[in-house]
């Protein structure tokens, strides 16, 4: 791919496994050294501080984009020179969503899930059309993906839709995936 703005969706906490963080840090490297930007959700702790750490350390461009009530909770990244500053969570995925032209997902909570479905959301009604990917690393989404599929299934998710959403185990896999084809 060319280089690209990449918006990747994770956790503001580090979870429980450790290589959930490498995860991330790895994923903001790679980003970082194919020529790409991140864009990401701006904290600097958890999932997206090891992201942007990893960007940031392999010299990459980052964008943060963070609600000024998160600004302490997920303790904006200090490092990240090009932080947007937005006053709802609406705001903050509506600037993600314009800044990006593909998405990754990694592991996180509900936020990071909210941020997904909008992103997969908007691609089936057209009005985004950048790539969608995510990471199933050690299986983390299996339980989310069976209830897609389920959704396809049973007629309330267009099975055109859900065969565009890209799914890989590996942040490599998943970034060589959403190179246009």
């Amino acid at each position: 791919m060319s280089a690209a703005r990449i918006c990747v969706f994770c956790g503001a906490r580090a979870g429980h496994n450790p290589a959930f963080a490498a995860l991330a840090r790895r994923t903001g490297r790679l980003i970082a050294e194919a020529g790409h930007t991140l864009v990401y959700g701006g904290g600097g702790i958890g999932l997206m501080g090891a992201l942007a750490d990893g960007a940031l350390e392999a010299g990459g461009a980052v964008i943060g984009v963070i609600p000024t009530r998160l600004i302490e909770l997920e303790q904006a990244h200090p490092r990240v020179r090009d932080m947007r500053i937005v006053k709802t969570m609406l705001e903050r995925k509506t600037v993600m969503m314009e800044s990006a032209d593909a998405f990754l997902t990694l592991p996180g909570g509900i936020g990071t899930l909210d941020e997904v479905f909008e992103v997969l959301t908007a691609n089936q009604l057209q009005f985004h059309t950048g790539r969608c990917a995510i990471v199933n690393h050690a299986e983390f989404f299996t339980p989310l993906l069976t209830m897609l599929g389920a959704m396809v299934q049973d007629g309330f998710w267009f099975d055109e839709a859900r065969s565009r959403l890209i799914v890989e185990s590996t942040p490599e896999r998943a970034l060589a995936a959403l190179a246009p084809g």
